[in-house]
C-alpha cells in the first residue's frame, strides 16, 4: 500500500504540472489577435459606460426615458471612542471595546501586551511537505 502522505505530496506536483499546462493555453488564446480585439471592444464599452455616468452625475441626471441611474450606498458608523467614554461612562465603555492589536502595540509596546491577550491558534491550511533525510542527494 502506498504512503498515504507520498500520495498527498505528488498529487500537488502534478496538480502543478496540470496548472502549469493550463496557464499555457491560456496565454496561448489570450495573445490571439480576435481575442485581443473583443478585449479592446470590452474595455472601450466599459470606459464609454464610466464617462456617461460621471457625465449624469454631474449633471444631476438620474431619470432620462425609461432609463434611471441607481447609485447605491452604504454607510458605515465608527465610535469616536472619547466621545463615547464621555457619554456613556467605562463601565459601558469596557463592555463595548474592541481593541485593535496593532495600534495598542505601537502605543504602548509589544511586551506591554503579553499578560493582556489571549492566544488563538486557528488553523489555516494544510500541506505535504517532502523532506530529505540526510545522505539522500
Amino acid at each position: 500500500m502506498t504512503d498515504i502522505l507520498e500520495r498527498a505530496f505528488m498529487a500537488r506536483i502534478r496538480a502543478d504540472e496540470y496548472r502549469e499546462a493550463l496557464a499555457a493555453l491560456q496565454r496561448e488564446f489570450d495573445e490571439r489577435p480576435d481575442v485581443i480585439e473583443i478585449k479592446r471592444l470590452i474595455d472601450r464599452c466599459e470606459e464609454e459606460r464610466r464617462t456617461c455616468i460621471e457625465q449624469a452625475k454631474a449633471a444631476g441626471i438620474s431619470k432620462q426615458g425609461s432609463f434611471l441611474l441607481k447609485i447605491r450606498t452604504r454607510k458605515q458608523r465608527t465610535v469616536i471612542p472619547k466621545l463615547f467614554f464621555a457619554k456613556h461612562g467605562a463601565e459601558a465603555f469596557v463592555e463595548c471595546a474592541t481593541i485593535a492589536i496593532g495600534k495598542a502595540e505601537t502605543l504602548l509596546g509589544k511586551a506591554a501586551l503579553d499578560d493582556c491577550c489571549e492566544v488563538e491558534v486557528k488553523e489555516i491550511g494544510v500541506s505535504v511537505e517532502y523532506e530529505r533525510s540526510e545522505g539522500s542527494e
